[in-house]
């Protein structure tokens, strides 16, 4: 990882190193296990896991639900307003995926609010911080998601609206 390329250029050595080794963690290998999805609060924050006493692990859960609750107000409320950015998740969601619809618009949105994005591009621009790169690659992979599963509603909803025209095409040949 270290000899793979020099630091000539490097303004900031451990912010290029933190980098290389989220890029080699971040690696598929296809060899042995594959890599648990992490655990994060709100699309972007690690859970905080391992040893500790209940007090802290009470409050490290009421923070969680705090941060996804404010992800979730900002969603509702940028969706109300018709925050331009929010065309960029695609057609609110409904039925069966809906709630992971509303989950990937929440992980935007906790990334907007998280640093600050006001304008209508849904991810604001190109950050040099290593940190908020990490958060916008997951940022880009709920908000594509999102696009995702709207286009999935689509293509469910097509087909009962061509049965119903061909329906009306068979009744008025009658």
């Amino acid at each position: 990882m270290v000899a793979a390329r020099g630091f000539e250029d490097a303004q900031d050595i451990a912010a290029v190193l933190q980098a290389r080794v989220a890029t080699i963690v971040s690696r598929d290998t296809g060899a042995g296990r594959t890599r648990r999805t992490p655990r994060l609060v709100a699309g972007l924050i690690p859970r905080a896991i391992g040893p500790m006493d209940a007090a802290m692990h009470q409050a490290l859960v009421q923070r969680a639900d705090l941060i996804e609750s404010r992800a979730a107000a900002v969603l509702d409320q940028a969706l109300l307003a018709g925050e331009p950015w929010t065309r960029a998740l695609g057609p609110e969601s409904r039925g069966s995926a809906d709630a992971a619809w509303h989950q990937s618009g929440c992980t935007v949105a906790a990334y907007r609010e998280r640093y600050g994005i006001t304008g209508a591009k849904p991810l604001g621009a190109v950050s040099d911080s290593t940190a908020q790169k990490l958060d916008a690659v997951r940022a880009r992979a709920a908000l594509e998601a999102a696009k995702g599963l709207s286009s999935d509603r689509r293509a469910y909803d097509l087909p009962r609206q061509t049965r119903a025209s061909q329906a009306t095409v068979w009744t008025s040949r009658r």
